[in-house]
């Protein structure tokens, strides 16, 4: 009974959530879903009770939704949008995650101070501080002073928001405080009973972290951190580059899937060391509790233990409630009813948080924990018999090793449509490499890690008990993974497949593993389910024939421009910044290419070498198989700039200068010109400084794009000294499309040039509340005056421009055109339904 209840609970909660964007259609749901539940009732395929539980579960679902999404939060600490400088007195409500020469903490915030005045507030604050001087704990209340502004992300045709993901999770404004600040201490969360044990786990996690980094070298050392205490921030990304394209990603964090099998593990560890006891032990102890129920107690306390000492953030906590609930089941002898356990469990879960059903987190948890019980209950695992005493020791081996590939093999199965969707990857090398990885680390690795850190946090000291240990079997996995993740084919990037699709891929799970369907329907499902895999890895591309597509991503503050030419040929032009933290080219341009069916990229071209339109450039030539690679010939001494270089000689890619005049790419339908920069010895200014951006921007490459009657302009960062001389040369400028020089700086604005372009639409790349406050309100009035139709990123998310051979045929959409708008009774609201109805048919469809 609880399954389908929590089911339809679970239908109520996603209806909710689009209740503000579809109304009518929500009610209309509703309406038909009535009318079929009573037309069930009475063809007697229903009970009465059923029916209802099942219709009050739905509209619960759908209030508990509405009710938590409109929970008021407190008075709003940023008055308006714009960033603001204040200080801010607040409780630290959640882990302390430290990464190399910086703090990032979550502030419950109870009172701020700015130019009005001082004034209570509510809501949550993310504070980065760098190079901090000092370790704070959960329950600390802190003052700093900081330039406080919303939460902001890219927004780009399906990618990751990480600014609505921060506004889910209640986070009202982020903040950033400078090496040269202090953080005041107010009052310490040790001595509050509601923050004590916390404070104290925070302490001893503080205190494994500072051993194990005066211990361990890297890769290791983030390793270490990863496994034993949750602590992700000094982990490689090239190292999880490699975890993710083994399928044993899992490993590095602490959820679901982690806790999952870890669980698993001690389990069947606690079992075979039941089964190991002599047999008067056995028979007296089976007269109390059966070995399966003894190993189901014998679970909880080191997966509860474990955790706590990862931070128990919210996705582990879940992940931990999931498994407690479903050991509890087996404890009390309930093994057949585990998934009315976990059903519960994910109801008590979206009692507590309505959001976390859209977080990836507890997606991958559930649905990892799902597929382990399934495949547990299928397999008769967890079923009281007879103690195979008999067996020997290879026939015991043998029957756990088929045990756990089962499992390894489900959870992989299981979760592969949503690694798919979210991350652009299918891990196939998974089933193979977690039948090493996960029992090394499970059995190894992590209770060694464990076993060091309860000795330093008893016996004391500065350094890592075992390091040399721990570092020899780390090192080994690091080893095996990379060695893994080096085999052809390994790491499989595909376009993220449709909810439709997704949904029909557990439809066709559902009726293989389904009791009660028929025997003439499995083969079917199993042909479905398999032609959706060779699908997706498949991903082919959607561009339709003869049409022309050029997209301006959203990077922040940088440029990353990609053309799809009608010929099937890819340019990719720059790729946005890359930091300590944060690879344009890996979180944005990557991604997107993959979701279009992009693996190969004809030409790319980095305009010149500064670090917003070349830094991510090195991660895309990494992964992708490029033809040629165009720059401006200057050099920089600078670590980004090797970067490039090194990304270019590794990938063996050729190397060529621009100069004015050349054709970089002919097609049938489009040339590729480049207008600037001028040949060698002819204003290149060669042998002379670089170190002025003015003199980079300047010596930017521009390229003129023509596609039939289609005419665009990319004329990266130059400046107003570099325009007039494009005009004196006779260079072609007039074209339909421009690419705002240097994202609106005042310092690119020459009027005459703007006017002999002529753009009919003009395209700005900028950040959102960026410090050079572009674009200037100057080249706004310039282009609008000269009547070009401005698209900005840092309002509209990503611009993408759709053409075909006629003149007049030319669309544009923006990632913000793509977003569901809540409907207003008060204006058109029907009108708003149907066009939220069909992105939502673009997206779940047809996409």
């Amino acid at each position: 009974m609880l399954l389908p209840l929590t089911g339809a609970f679970l239908s109520g909660l996603v209806l909710g959530a689009y209740l503000p964007y579809l109304p009518v259609t929500i009610l209309t749901i509703l309406l038909l879903i009535a009318l079929g539940l009573t037309l069930l009732e009475r063809c007697r395929l229903l009970t009465a009770g059923l029916g209802i539980g099942l219709y009050a579960c739905l509209l619960g679902g759908l209030f508990w939704w509405t009710v938590s999404a409109s929970n008021p939060r407190g008075p709003a600490i940023l008055a308006g949008s714009a960033p603001q400088t204040m200080q801010v007195v607040g409780t630290i409500v959640e882990p302390v995650r430290h990464r190399p020469h910086r703090s990032v903490m979550m502030v419950s915030v109870a009172r701020i101070a700015d130019e009005q005045g001082e004034r209570p507030a509510a809501g949550l604050v993310r504070v980065t501080w760098r190079d901090p001087r000092r370790v704070f704990a959960q329950g600390d209340t802190i003052a700093f002073m900081a330039r406080l502004r919303p939460p902001t992300g890219t927004i780009n045709p399906g990618g990751f928001d990480y600014g609505a993901y921060l506004r889910r999770k209640g986070v009202q404004a982020v903040a950033s405080v400078s090496a040269g600040r202090t953080i005041e201490l107010r009052e310490s969360g040790r001595p509050r009973l509601r923050w004590a044990i916390w404070n104290r786990l925070d302490g001893w996690r503080e205190q494994i972290r500072a051993a194990a980094t005066r211990s361990l070298d890297q890769p290791e050392l983030g390793i270490f951190l990863g496994l034993v205490i949750g602590e992700q921030g000094f982990l490689d990304q090239s190292l999880r580059d490699r975890f993710m394209a083994t399928g044993t990603v899992h490993i590095l964090s602490i959820s679901g899937s982690h806790l999952g099998l870890i669980a698993f593990l001690s389990f069947f560890a606690a079992s075979a060391a039941c089964r190991l006891l002599p047999a008067s032990w056995l028979l007296h102890l089976s007269r109390r509790i059966t070995p399966t129920r003894l190993a189901a107690l014998l679970t909880m306390p080191p997966v509860t233990f474990y955790a706590l000492l990862a931070g128990a953030e919210v996705a582990t906590v879940r992940s931990l409630l999931m498994i407690l609930v479903c050991m509890l089941a087996v404890w009390r002898g309930y093994a057949q009813h585990l998934l009315h356990a976990l059903a519960a469990a994910a109801l008590v879960i979206l009692l507590y948080d309505a959001g976390a059903i859209l977080d990836i987190s507890f997606q991958l948890s559930f649905t990892a924990v799902l597929a382990i019980a399934l495949i547990l209950r299928w397999r008769g695992t967890l079923d009281d018999g007879e103690v195979p005493t008999e067996r020997r020791l290879p026939e015991r081996l043998a029957h756990w090793l088929r045990e756990y590939a089962w499992i390894t093999g489900g959870v992989t199965l299981a979760t592969l449509p949503i690694v798919a969707y979210h991350f652009n990857q299918i891990a196939w090398l998974g089933l193979f490499a977690n039948l090493v990885v996960v029992p090394l680390a499970g059995l190894v690795v992590v209770p060694l890690g464990l076993l060091s850190a309860i000795v330093l946090l008893l016996a004391g000291g500065a350094t890592l008990p075992l390091a040399t240990l721990n570092e020899t079997v780390l090192s080994t996995m690091a080893g095996i993974v990379t060695w893994l993740a080096r085999l052809p084919g390994a790491e499989w990037h595909v376009a993220s497949p449709s909810i439709a699709a997704i949904l029909s891929f557990y439809g066709c799970l559902l009726l293989l593993g389904w009791p009660q369907t028929r025997p003439g329907l499995r083969p079917g499902s199993a042909v479905a389910a398999a032609c959706l895999l060779a699908w997706w890895t498949w991903s082919p591309r959607d561009l339709p024939d003869n049409t022309l597509r050029v997209t301006f991503l959203d990077v922040g503050q940088g440029d990353a421009t990609i053309l799809e030419l009608p010929d099937g040929e890819t340019v990719l032009i720059d790729a946005g910044a890359a930091y300590d933290r944060l690879d344009m080219g890996r979180a944005v341009v990557g991604p997107y290419l993959w979701d279009r069916g992009i693996t190969r990229l004809d030409l790319v071209i980095g305009t010149h070498p500064q670090r917003d339109h070349v830094g991510g450039l090195p991660w895309i030539l990494s992964r992708f198989e490029v033809g040629a690679y165009y720059g401006n010939g200057i050099p920089r001494p600078h670590r980004f700039y090797h970067r490039l270089e090194r990304a270019l000689h590794n990938s063996r890619i050729s190397r060529r200068r621009v100069e004015a005049g050349a054709l970089l790419l002919a097609t049938p339908s489009c040339e590729l010109l480049a207008l600037h920069p001028p040949p060698a010895g002819r204003g290149a200014l060669d042998g002379k400084s670089w170190s002025s951006g003015t003199r980079l921007n300047n010596h930017s490459v521009v390229v003129r794009l023509d596609c039939g009657p289609h005419g665009l302009l990319f004329p990266a960062d130059i400046e107003s000294q570099a325009m007039a001389p494009l005009s004196e040369n006779g260079a072609p400028l007039h074209v339909q499309v421009v690419k705002v020089p240097h994202h609106g700086a005042r310092s690119s604005l020459h009027e005459g040039w703007i006017h002999e372009v002529g753009a009919d639409i003009g395209v700005i790349s900028a950040g959102r509340f960026n410090t050079y406050r572009h674009p200037a309100p100057a080249v706004l009035r310039a282009y609008e005056e000269a009547g070009t139709s401005l698209h900005r990123t840092d309002r509209e998310g990503a611009v993408v421009l759709t053409a075909t051979r006629s003149p007049t045929d030319l669309r544009v959409r923006t990632a913000r055109d793509r977003q569901l708008q809540p409907v207003s009774f008060e204006h058109a609201p029907l009108e708003v339904e149907r066009r939220n109805v069909r992105l939502l048919w673009q997206q779940w469809v047809s996409e």
